[in-house]
């Protein structure tokens, strides 16, 4: 029994020592004891391997608590913003932009190379078609740039079928604003429309869109 005062008290001792910001680097403590005559000890134990264990054990304790927040916090972050890659609740939109003034041939579809947004991933760069991730009504506009002294004809297009028509004139701009209802996997894209002519680039031709409702 007195032993396991003894070892209880030194316990205490030490915690108390790292509580209040002791120097870990120390190696011993001292713990007052008494002998069989009453006459007043000091027993000094060595508490380097119960420091290791102590560090282990705080910094165990530590790291459970940062890992069982980070998924919290992310989740709340998730909620507030309602956004994150790959999400059902995400809400398809995009914008992008071309760069370069380019000649078109007849029927080439209109590639935006500079993308701005693409929430879900919706739109290819590649391609120049936005293809929509789920069924909706959906917002589409393009914006297109005739070069000096030239004429711009381009359509909308739905999968396989023609929609407007946006039309430019010597650096005017033709622009289409319209809202299309939209079935899983249906494609929508600009395409030129005549012989060859040039569009304006330099980022004053643009293509965007997104997900009205559902």
């Amino acid at each position: 029994m007195v032993l396991r005062g003894i070892l209880l008290q030194f316990l205490v001792i030490t915690i108390m020592k790292y509580a209040k910001g002791q120097n870990s680097d120390n190696s011993s403590t001292e713990i007052p004891l008494l002998d069989n005559l009453n006459m007043p000890l000091v027993a000094l134990f060595d508490t380097t391997k119960l420091n290791q264990v102590l560090k282990v054990a705080i910094k165990k304790s530590v790291e459970d608590a940062i890992n069982e927040m980070i998924p919290r916090i992310k989740q709340a972050v998730i909620e507030d913003i309602g956004y994150e890659p790959g999400r059902k609740r995400e809400r398809p939109a995009f914008t992008a932009s071309l760069t370069l003034t380019k000649s078109l041939a007849i029927n080439e579809v209109v590639v935006f190379d500079k993308i701005w947004l693409n929430m879900g991933e919706v739109y290819s760069q590649d391609t120049g078609v936005f293809t929509a991730p789920k069924t909706g009504l959906y917002s589409i506009s393009t914006t297109v740039m005739a070069y000096h002294n030239s004429y711009l004809h381009c359509n909308l297009w739905k999968n396989n079928e023609k929609v407007v028509l946006a039309f430019g004139n010597d650096l005017s701009t033709g622009t289409l604003n319209v809202v299309m209802a939209l079935k899983l996997n249906d494609t929508v894209y600009v395409k030129h429309h005549t012989g060859s002519e040039r569009i304006y680039g330099d980022q004053r031709s643009t293509f965007s869109g997104y997900l009205i409702t559902e």
